[in-house]
């Protein structure tokens, strides 16, 4: 009999003892809940009234059927202005590297091919992507939208700013710009006589006229 009163008085106090630490840590979790609420950043101002808008979600770069599109953003600035240049610098640079990575694959698809390893055509596909990049920043890179935060930081007490820039490019102008430099490309083959090379640059040039 008193072994089954053990038991019982053993079990009933694990059961208070494992409420009293629930209720204790599910009471130090809303505390730590109450102070990152306390310690988060406090937006007092924005770019309108809604919430934050859905391309600064948007991958640094993405197509879509008439434009190229590329994103940068600048978190934590500690002036407005500076902040917006810097997430446009940023933008820039993701068109930049961007547009590089696409023109390489394309340019390399047309002239080189599968022989990648020849060095000979892969020095006219070097130039023809740099050309088509000084072609993009003459013809013009447009700011598309842009969006900043100023919040204030209750723990450092100051106020800071986010901005995200969005610059665009009409695909029009990279065709363009990709046209200009075969031809660039075609002048500087046939001015080596190299056949090979003049007749892959004929034939890109060819298509772009096609597709322009």
């Amino acid at each position: 009999m008193k072994t089954k009163q053990n038991i019982y008085f053993t079990t009933l106090l694990i059961c208070i003892t494992f409420l009293f630490f629930s209720c204790g840590t599910s009471k130090m979790t809303q505390q730590e809940e109450s102070l990152l609420k306390i310690q988060k950043p406090l937006v007092v101002e924005k770019t309108g009234d809604d919430d934050r808008p859905e391309w600064i979600s948007e991958s640094p770069f993405f197509e879509d059927n008439n434009r190229l599109h590329f994103i940068g953003c600048m978190m934590g600035g500690v002036d407005y202005a500076l902040t917006l240049r810097l997430a446009k610098s940023e933008a820039t640079k993701n068109l930049l590297e961007s547009i590089q990575i696409k023109a390489q694959a394309e340019f390399s698809h047309a002239i080189q091919g599968q022989n990648k390893s020849d060095i000979d055509l892969g020095r006219y596909v070097t130039d023809a992507v740099a050309w088509t990049i000084d072609n993009l920043r003459i013809s013009g890179i447009r700011e598309n939208k842009a969006y900043y935060e100023k919040l204030f930081d209750p723990i450092s007490q100051t106020i800071k700013f986010n901005a995200w820039v969005q610059l665009e490019i009409p695909k029009t102008d990279y065709l363009q710009a990709k046209t200009e430099s075969t031809r660039k490309l075609l002048d500087r083959a046939i001015q080596d006589k190299n056949q090979e090379a003049k007749k892959k640059a004929l034939e890109l040039l060819e298509k772009l006229q096609q597709e322009a």
